[in-house]
């Protein structure tokens, strides 16, 4: 919070950084928006009772009330700033001091920020899916963890395939709103039915390649596992053997399946609970050589590098959007 005498030397120095002047009046709507807008940056005043002309400040008097408590009312969250009045030149002008915040900060519903040149403007949050196996749980918490971080990153995980058994296409439309897809790459994420389709069915998307980012564990990534979760975990994906293992893999899974439901002999009723896992089963086979040929060609970093610079690399690509 800025003190009085800092308010003073801001308006003798026609200071602009990080404030706003504001006459003749601030309604709740308008204060919510700069308050959005300070609490998502570095802190910021708004100085009410000056009229800036762009080129000079004009000392007005402000006649009208300061409607705080209306303007808090319109913020998804509690923020900390102070209502004060400040004696200059004989006259009393009264300003609101916001302090950065550290959570994101929207006005019905939608965050702003100030930008370079002062403006202030509707933040863009870009969405990251971050798609993992429940094996690499250490990995994917560290990633959340520090994009979250973020004001302008915004991360989900564990959408469960299974929540959208009747309605595929509702399921991919949820991954779709994403702007990125953060996959850790293991051996058991290659292997488990859910991470593969869910990677596999996003790659009918035609942004698919510019959304996607990747983290290729090896075996130094065993230091980030917590006690008894430690596991092979290296995926292998730039060996050509083991990538042909991982297709080997998933035709004897689908040919298993087959031989099964044909020994189970199930009515038709019956049968109908086994045919979403059919179909991700199909789709992976389809996908699944395509999949690791873009990882292998891209040659991503391994955990142990991208996280010893607080994942920035991720967050550098997530912000150019």
């Amino acid at each position: 919070m800025r003190k009085k005498d800092e308010i003073i030397q801001a308006i003798k120095e026609k200071d602009r950084r990080d404030k706003v002047y504001i006459h003749p009046v601030l309604s709740p709507e308008k204060a919510a928006k700069y308050i959005s807008a300070f609490s998502n940056s570095n802190g910021g005043d708004i100085i009410l009772g000056i009229y800036d002309d762009g080129i000079n400040l004009h000392i007005k008097k402000s006649k009208f009330p300061i409607r705080l408590e209306e303007a808090k009312k319109l913020l998804d969250i509690n923020i900390n700033c102070i209502v004060d009045k400040v004696d200059y030149r004989g006259e009393l002008i009264p300003y609101i001091s916001v302090e950065k915040s550290k959570e994101l900060v929207k006005f019905r519903g939608i965050p702003y920020l100030v930008n370079e040149n002062g403006a202030v403007v509707e933040m863009k949050v870009s969405k990251v899916f971050l798609s993992y196996s429940h094996a690499d749980k250490d990995l994917a918490e560290l990633v959340e963890k520090s994009l979250d971080k973020q004001n302008d990153i915004s991360v989900s995980r564990d959408i469960n395939v299974n929540n959208y058994r009747d309605d595929l296409d509702r399921f991919m439309k949820t991954i779709k709103q994403h702007d990125f897809i953060i996959s850790i790459v293991t051996r058991k994420y290659l292997m488990s039915l859910n991470c593969m389709y869910e990677i596999t069915e996003s790659m009918k998307d035609s942004n698919f390649s510019e959304k996607l980012l990747f983290i290729v564990v090896d075996k130094e990534d065993a230091q980030y596992y917590k006690g008894n979760n430690i596991y092979d975990m290296e995926a292998g994906i730039y060996d050509a053997d083991k990538r042909l293992d991982y297709i080997i893999y998933w035709n004897e899974k689908n040919r298993k399946m087959d031989e099964k439901l044909k020994s189970a002999d199930l009515p038709y009723e019956y049968i109908t609970e086994y045919t979403l896992d059919k179909r991700k089963l199909v789709s992976i086979i389809t996908s699944t050589s395509e999949f690791m040929n873009i990882l292998k060609d891209k040659i991503g970093s391994t955990f142990n590098q991208i996280q010893k610079d607080d994942f920035k690399i991720l967050k550098d690509v997530i912000k150019k959007k």
